[in-house]
């Protein structure tokens, strides 16, 4: 028996190859393809006397399976996982939009989904899927060839890591005894773990701030994503909704995933449907330019409390700050092993040969002579024999000091004294599964940082809170909190570039004897006259997702999440937006300004925010909800909070009527004002048609509902939680009893308050 390789795509990605076996009994030798990346044309691959047995397929990206239709020939069977097979439809019809693809339909009848061994020559080639983790679906292949008494064993690992990727397990080189050539994938990442941790506390961290977070990646990537935003509300309590849009959607359904957070649009006529404050919605591709994501993307264009966020894998140029009004982020995210994971993985194997796939170049150099195994660093273009006859072969290059190395390791591990389990282990292969639910740490995420950069779990202080101060970053590019365009390397892997961004945090000494509760998901806070002890409303035990109104989701740090502008760096906008409560600073200024502008009224003298004097007390108001928003884009024009926007229209109003005036006079006409539409005949019959149908009560109901529906306004929350002091509060008391005012109830002159600023 003789046993060769031959890689099949040297010049493009050269993560494919051709395994030939060749027994002299047959007329026709058999031939294995492993994967079908660019470039691979079988029919100048194959020679007359050869035949195309088996194509193995390791995952469903695009430098994996871009010639499969070109590839595939001789009725060859398509090999693959149960979960690549599941999403394979979805994929192959992204092919044919967009790299050419021309078949889908015959491969799609030719792809068999394995867990375990399957024949390909009778009994006497078999290969079986092994877990790979790197992104869901993915496996590697053992490929076992047998005459006689003599046997082979290969390990195609494809992409792989240690580390799990959407639940589904990692590579475990121990679950390996008895391999003779080690077809190993070497592009490596040695970043990944601390960039999967920015990704997902990034799109937390926006998506907890109150932004419509938008998030382009590719569909798998995207799919991978999701996981680990749903496994931090079922670890770590902290809820982060999440919309899959397009592609992305489909995989997940098509992967039966089942988070209760994870809500799914496989299409979609408007594209507002799909995004929402507080949510992080993930769609493809990776760059907003075409497809899904365009869409979504042009959605949120010019809102400047948007957040973007492209998580890229290749060479594609990311958007940056010149191209949207919001907050842009770039991360490069290529899910592979470290190099020394490399080098455990072959020292723990210990095969006799070592080839070195998806890697090409001046790279390739460092692996060569690098282990105690027949190490085929090459990338060549032409047929190399691994075994003949018994022997393994050694490559031309290698010396005879080499050649003895490699005999002495084949010859301990032969003699050394296995038991049944060991044999059996060697004969079995690991179990092809995913994980319930995927787990934090296995995927790779560091969570002891994530729950710091998230405020997990911390206590805040009730008289002094985080006061923060973020040092300006060295900025590589003009995009906001941006890190730089991914670079593709020479020799196809991929690095990055820059460091993450910095995050310090200072904080002000806190009252011991005045710290809550802790605080699992700081995501709602109170609006109006922050209380440094106000708690999170979600606890750690909601597992499906509250889509919370801007009003309750504002003020993460006494400053709006509508405020954040243009001009505004993202990192700064992240750390602001997880702070808990009006920082100590910002109120005392506040003070200080107020007191300068009202001394002709000394009741007022002491702000609503004061923590010197009165008694603190916590209630709720009802006041118009469209006033409230008005409020609040006001405040975010005018750069500040809306807390303390709503306190010095409330004491100014207040001032106005304890100096003898009657301010309510300036807007009771402008109340009465009704929204007129002038409209024809036709359309006026037409709405009133369309109004029926929806079961409105009249015509004109229907249209200002339609258009809060637009604007994104619930007519029916009224509710705004208020912290005042018992001063502020006997004003307002003696404002109602006012025999000359119309007010009746604190609700009203709190809305009167906010009526006299935005009308």
């Amino acid at each position: 028996m003789e046993v060769s390789y031959e890689h099949a795509n040297p010049r493009a990605g050269n993560e494919s190859f051709l395994l030939r076996v060749q027994r002299e009994y047959e007329r026709q030798t058999p031939c294995i393809l492993v994967d079908a990346g660019d470039g691979v044309d079988t029919s100048t691959l194959l020679g007359d006397d050869e035949y195309l047995a088996a194509i193995l397929l390791t995952h469903a990206h695009l430098d994996h399976y871009q010639s499969l239709d070109e590839a595939h020939r001789d009725g060859a069977p398509i090999f693959t996982s149960p979960g690549t097979a599941a999403i394979l439809e979805d994929v192959l019809a992204e092919g044919v939009r967009h790299h050419s693809m021309s078949d889908p339909d015959s491969i799609l009848e030719r792809v068999e989904a394995i867990d375990d061994w399957a024949d390909v020559v009778g009994d006497d080639i078999s290969v079986a899927p092994v877990p790979a983790g790197h992104t869901p679906g993915a496996c590697g292949f053992l490929i076992r060839a047998r005459d006689g008494q003599e046997s082979f064993r290969a390990l195609a690992t494809g992409d792989f890591t240690r580390r799990d990727a959407g639940g589904y397990i990692g590579f475990d080189p121990e679950q390996f005894l008895e391999v003779d050539a080690l077809f190993l994938t070497a592009a490596t990442n040695d970043g990944v773990d601390e960039t999967i941790t920015d990704i997902v506390e990034t799109l937390a961290a926006r998506a907890n701030a109150g932004s419509k977070t938008l998030c382009t990646a590719s569909g798998l990537t995207g799919v991978h994503l999701a996981t680990l935003l749903g496994s931090i509300e079922h670890e770590l309590g902290y809820s982060v909704p999440v919309t899959l849009v397009g592609q992305v959607a489909k995989l997940y359904d098509a992967l039966e995933y089942d988070y209760p957070n994870v809500e799914t649009i496989p299409e979609f006529a408007i594209p507002h449907d799909c995004l929402e404050e507080g949510t992080v919605t993930i769609a493809g591709p990776e760059v907003p330019t075409e497809g899904s994501s365009e869409r979504l993307f042009e959605a949120i264009r010019d809102d400047g409390n948007a957040t973007l966020i492209q998580v890229q894998g290749g060479t594609t140029t990311a958007k940056d700050a010149g191209d949207f009004a919001g907050t842009v982020s770039s991360f490069t995210f290529s899910n592979h092993p470290t190099e020394a994971v490399l080098d455990e993985v072959v020292e723990t194997i210990a095969p006799t040969h070592v080839v070195i796939t998806h890697q090409r170049g001046r790279s390739l150099k460092r692996y060569k002579d690098k282990w105690d195994a027949y190490t085929w660093a090459t990338g060549s273009s032409g047929t190399e024999q691994l075994y003949q006859d018994g022997n393994f072969c050694a490559p031309d290059w290698i010396g005879d000091a080499a050649k003895r190395r490699v005999r002495n390791c084949d010859e301990q591990r032969s003699t050394i004294d296995v038991g049944d389990g060991v044999l059996q282990a060697a004969a079995s292969v690991p179990v092809l599964e995913r994980r319930g639910m995927a787990t934090l740490e296995q995927e790779g995420v560091d969570v002891a940082r994530l729950r710091e950069e998230l405020h997990i779990g911390r206590s805040q202080p009730e008289e002094a809170v985080a006061t923060q101060s973020v040092e300006p970053e060295t900025e590589t590019t003009t995009t906001q909190n941006a890190h730089v365009a991914p670079t593709h390397a020479t020799d196809g892997g991929l690095y990055r570039t820059v460091d993450q961004p910095s995050n310090d945090t200072k904080y002000v000494t806190p009252n011991p004897s005045k710290v809550p509760d802790e605080i699992v998901n700081p995501t709602v806070v109170n609006v109006l006259c922050e209380s440094a002890s106000t708690e999170s409303n979600t606890s750690s035990d909601d597992t499906t997702a509250e889509r919370t109104s801007k009003a309750e989701s504002k003020e993460a740090s006494g400053k709006d999440a509508d405020s954040l502008g243009e001009g505004e760096s993202a990192t700064e906008t992240e750390t602001t937006d997880e702070s808990t409560a009006v920082s100590y600073t910002e109120q005392t200024e506040s003070e200080t300004e107020d007191k300068n502008t009202e001394d002709s009224d000394s009741t007022m003298s002491k702000t609503i925010a004061e923590e010197t004097t009165g008694t603190v007390t916590d209630e709720t108001v009802r006041i118009d909800p469209a006033i409230r928003t008005l409020a609040e884009r006001r405040a975010s024009t005018e750069g500040e909070s809306t807390a303390a926007f709503v306190e010095s229209a409330v004491k100014t109003y207040l001032t106005e009527v304890l100096r003898g005036n009657q301010p309510w006079s300036e807007w009771e006409g402008i109340i009465e004002r009704k929204l007129t539409i002038d409209a024809d005949p036709a359309l006026e019959k037409l709405i009133a048609t369309t109004a029926a149908n929806d079961d409105a009560s009249d015509a004109e109901s229907f249209v200002v509902q339609t258009l809060c529906d637009a604007i994104g306004l619930d007519v029916d929350d009224r509710e705004l939680p208020v912290s005042t002091l018992e001063e502020m509060d006997e004003l307002i008391v003696a404002t109602t009893e006012n025999e000359n005012c119309p007010h009746e109830t604190k609700d009203e002159v709190v809305q009167a308050a906010l009526v006299r600023q935005v009308l």
